[in-house]
């Protein structure tokens, strides 16, 4: 191999080194693994909520179903910051900064 493709190959090798060490790509890489989990606990409290009989307390409504959505969205994204979610996060997020 030649110096300049030498050159290349080491300076491509430290620009990927530098990536990952980049805090900044971390936290965004780690913010978009708690978005996923986040997405992901929503959509299995949605489909939870589905097998369900029925509102006890109130009638089934459009209203009652955006709210019930919304609240579904605030926990799942709560439980997905917290430490004690499904800890999908914590695992994408050590699997794809390998790729990094």
């Amino acid at each position: 191999m030649d110096k300049v493709g030498w050159a290349r190959i080491t300076g491509q090798m430290d620009q990927i080194k530098r990536k990952v060490n980049d805090p900044k790509e971390e936290k965004a890489l780690m913010d978009a693994c708690e978005g996923f989990e986040a997405v992901y606990m929503e959509k299995v409290m949605a489909a939870m909520r589905k097998t369900l009989p029925g509102n006890g307390l109130f009638e089934d409504s459009n209203s009652m179903d955006i709210y019930q959505s919304m609240h579904d969205r605030h926990l799942a994204d709560q439980l997905a910051q917290s430490q004690s979610g499904l800890g999908l996060k914590q695992f994408l997020f050590d699997e794809l900064k390998k790729s990094l």
